[in-house]
């Protein structure tokens, strides 16, 4: 066992303890020590053996069961769920241009939004924009002509294709499994795609993103919307959250193609990998549509199970293409609908072939969750998740999640925040509230002239002779500096460095309201004088300076 997971062990056991010895009268507070006692090492990077196998093995089992399993669902849900969606798609095209008349996919539209994926993609080196660019995209053979189509019709692709004299595409067979942490006990396994196939992936998937929109569905902020559902759920029993098990493994390419457009259905299949490379080097061939690191998957599924419910709703006598957005939400596969739907819907999801969650979904009680918010009779129970504890910046935001947490409970949690701040090399920073997490301790009571943690950005000469020099700067994805260009691309890890900063002018404290209310910034203050105060003694005490 490593210094770090030896370190996270004794907090929690610290926090444990603490927590048991909490005095509370409340029953919310009870049920939120309860639940942060429960869940606090559910993303702590504690390492067991065979996680990566496993959650392999896992995957191999779904696309298995999603290869057998026979969509089952009610003729009449299906017949309204295609509708809707063919319908919602004909009236946004229609507003893109006049000649999209009854047209549910507009090509063009498509091939503008178009870019590349934040990630690592199968075929190419590299994960910044500036570094995927000027090689060839990687791509499956069904890809080939639309990768053919984006680069003949984009001037810069053309003449950087021409300069080099090739075709600009390099053809893979399928994607590549990985997996990354998810908790102690599991691993998740995400796709490397390629890059050209992804490129395209995310085009369509922000088109499925604006077509959501035009129905009031904005999946770019629609987190908030179902934590205030899920908090109106457990005060008034109206509402289920539900959660689905692996639920963009589960797609299978027959549920699409009975409920997208046949256009849309073929785009989709076209920009999918048929197979994916796992890490022992076995080709296993994909049942699903797309999988976890596909570009369209997230949308995709948010559009296919808002259709079922509006599918279900009618059979129901629901009303006429409309869905009533203050008891509905969708974010994937977080879903809130009302409680009296609750049991039919499962029915149609699981007919679908989805896997409902029964463990984290709720129908009855005072209880609900939704995009990682918890809820007990309004009261917001949501736990506080330490993932790490390994160098200073992520020890301070393991004390400011601690924070947080304490003054939204009202516990003192001095012994737990002592033990955090024992494991700091230096310091303490205390920093404006405004400043990021893992820069110090976020404070209103932060002195005017303080230090603080910064992200150390190490930048990479790009060549300014490149056709795509031009694109690059206007779309912000290179700097220039002098007379040279430069990128900065993802680091493989993180590297901090000490810098110092001021309260601006007029500034009396580092007080951020928009962060925190009067209320919980006094008490974190508080907090914050009473842990330093008692440190401070404790090491004149000990004969420490």
């Amino acid at each position: 066992m490593g210094k770090t997971e030896d370190r996270l062990i004794s907090f929690f056991d610290v926090l444990s303890k603490e927590l048991r010895n909490a005095c509370v009268y409340e029953d919310w507070k009870v049920f939120a020590i309860d639940r942060q006692l429960f869940r606090m090492r559910k993303r702590a990077k504690l390492s067991q053996r065979g996680l990566r196998a496993k959650a392999v093995a896992d995957f191999c089992d779904v696309n298995g069961m999603v290869g057998n399993h026979v969509v089952a669902i009610p003729q009449r849900v299906v017949e309204n769920a295609r509708h809707f969606i063919t319908v919602v798609m004909e009236r946004f095209n229609a507003r893109l241009s006049e000649n999209n008349i009854q047209e549910t996919l507009d090509l063009g539209y498509m091939f503008d939004l178009w870019r590349f994926g934040p990630g690592a993609s199968n075929g190419v080196r590299g994960t910044h924009t500036a570094e995927k660019i000027v090689q060839p995209m990687s791509c499956t053979a069904p890809c080939v002509p639309l990768i053919l189509m984006l680069r003949r019709n984009n001037l810069y692709f053309r003449l950087h294709d021409n300069l080099r004299r090739e075709n600009g595409y390099l053809e893979v067979k399928g994607s590549r499994l990985t997996t990354v942490p998810k908790n102690e006990e599991t691993e998740r396994t995400i796709a490397i795609e390629p890059s050209g196939n992804m490129a395209l992936q995310l085009a369509a998937g922000k088109y499925l993103e604006d077509v959501l929109r035009s129905i009031g569905l904005d999946i770019t902020c629609q987190q908030p919307k179902n934590k205030a559902l899920a908090c109106s759920g457990s005060l008034s029993d109206r509402l289920a959250t539900i959660d689905l098990k692996s639920a963009s493994d589960c797609i299978k390419p027959e549920l699409v193609q009975l409920l997208m457009p046949k256009r849309w259905h073929d785009l989709l299949v076209t920009l999918r990998s048929p197979e994916t490379v796992l890490p022992n080097g076995e080709t296993v061939p994909l049942k699903m549509i797309s999988t976890m690191g596909n570009g369209y998957t997230f949308p995709l599924m948010t559009l296919l199970l808002v259709s079922l419910i509006y599918g279900y709703r009618c059979t129901r006598g629901g009303p006429n293409l409309f869905i009533d957005w203050t008891s509905t939400a969708v974010f994937g596969d977080d879903i809130i609908i009302p409680a009296s739907e609750y049991a039919g819907f499962c029915k149609v999801l699981q007919g679908a072939g989805f896997i409902v969650n029964t463990d984290k979904s709720y129908s009855e009680g005072p209880f609900r969750e939704s995009c990682g918010g918890d809820y007990y009779k309004g009261w917001d129970v949501t736990p506080f998740y330490v993932r790490d504890l390994s160098h200073d910046p992520s020890i301070y935001v393991a004390i400011n999640q601690l924070l947080e947490w304490s003054s939204k409970v009202g516990l003192y949690l001095l012994d737990s925040l002592s033990y955090l701040a024992s494991l700091l090399k230096t310091g303490p920073y205390i920093v404006p509230e405004w400043e990021s997490p893992d820069s110090g301790i976020l404070s209103s009571g932060c002195p005017r002239r303080y230090k603080y943690y910064k992200p150390r950005q190490e930048f990479r000469e790009f060549n300014k002779d490149s056709p795509f020099a031009l694109m690059l700067f206007v779309g912000k994805y290179i700097v220039g500096h002098k007379a040279s260009l430069f990128f900065l691309p993802r680091p493989f890890k993180t590297r901090y460095q000490v810098c110092k900063g001021r309260l601006p002018r007029g500034y009396l404290t580092g007080w951020d309201p928009s962060k925190r209310s009067h209320a919980n910034t006094s008490f974190i203050s508080t907090l914050c004088s009473l842990l330093f105060s008692s440190e401070e003694e404790s090491s004149m005490t000990s004969g420490r300076v």
